[in-house]
């Protein structure tokens, strides 16, 4: 009644002016008062929804499009090859400060789909986006990983004719970390980032002989040394010549097997690989000819 009395007192001339107006028809009426019963409904609402019900939900039953977010229509992916570090794409930002996301979304008018980059920080996850796997990360970090098989250094050296049965072959092999690593890398997409650790465990030579040698990088030979090489060498009882077609040398492959550990977003684990390098190397036979002096 009071709402009732204001808005009389709100129309020009009062209940006067009020009851000159024409008569309204009324479409709803309350069955023991009279009253007439006025609905209001908002842009979008139907007006045959019900009177309001009280609580956050007007009008009862499930809630309207309006109450949850719209489901993103668009999907999001890293963008392989990312584009280079001078590229206008990145607009102002850096590789080091998150990664380009290849966004394709649905035309409005259904004729197909349109595809545009958009810039993601790290540590954020794309609009939309399913959770990151870290699994995902873990193969990306592992393919940026800088591992390179062994540079074989040999003394008598790779491809030499200096090789003699019985005396002893030393084998080394660069240092540096993409030969023997550590070498890390580490990739952070949706607030997840995974790091990776790789470093060679050991390196096995074979000497085309049916020896094989486990080692690890091996001790460089000074000039001027002698014996065997205190950590990685080897003997040749056989001259290449004898089992090679044609008088080869000895065919020699050293296989490096890198270990590569990974952890984060709660998830670890450990993958191997091998790489391989092959040399040469002329083993030949020394012969004393002994001469037997004339007597007279």
């Amino acid at each position: 009644m009071a709402l009732l009395a204001a808005v009389m007192l709100a129309v020009p001339g009062g209940l006067d002016g009020a009851m000159a107006a024409p008569p309204v028809d009324c479409a709803k009426q309350d069955a023991q008062t009279g009253i007439c019963l006025v609905e209001a409904t908002s842009p979008g609402q139907d007006a045959d929804a019900g009177p309001v019900a009280g609580g956050d939900n007007p009008g009862g039953g499930e809630p309207t499009d309006g109450d949850t977010p719209a489901r993103d229509p668009c999907t999001y992916t890293v963008a392989q090859p990312q584009p280079p570090p001078t590229s206008a794409l990145w607009q102002g930002q850096s590789p080091a400060d998150g990664a380009m996301y290849a966004k394709v979304c649905p035309r409005v008018d259904g004729s197909g789909l349109t595809t545009m980059l958009v810039f993601v920080p790290n540590g954020s996850a794309p609009p939309g986006g399913p959770p990151v796997d870290p699994r995902v990360l873990a193969e990306q970090a592992i393919a940026s990983l800088v591992m390179r098989a062994p540079e074989i250094r040999m003394a008598p050296p790779p491809g030499s004719t200096s090789g003699l049965v019985g005396l002893p072959v030393w084998m080394w092999t660069e240092r540096g970390e993409e030969f023997l690593g550590p070498t890390r890398q580490s990739v952070s997409a949706g607030g997840v980032t995974v790091a990776a650790v790789g470093e060679v465990s050991r390196i096995v030579w074979d000497m085309g002989d049916g020896t094989t040698v486990v080692c690890g990088a091996g001790t460089p030979y000074s000039p001027g040394a002698e014996g065997e090489s205190p950590d990685c060498g080897h003997v040749y009882a056989e001259a290449s010549s004898r089992h090679v077609s044609g008088g080869g040398p000895w065919p020699i492959t050293a296989t490096s097997t890198w270990t590569v550990t990974w952890s984060g977003g709660g998830l670890s684990g450990t993958e191997t690989l091998e790489l391989s390098s092959s040399a040469e190397l002329f083993v030949g036979e020394l012969h004393v000819l002994n001469q037997a002096g004339s007597s007279r």
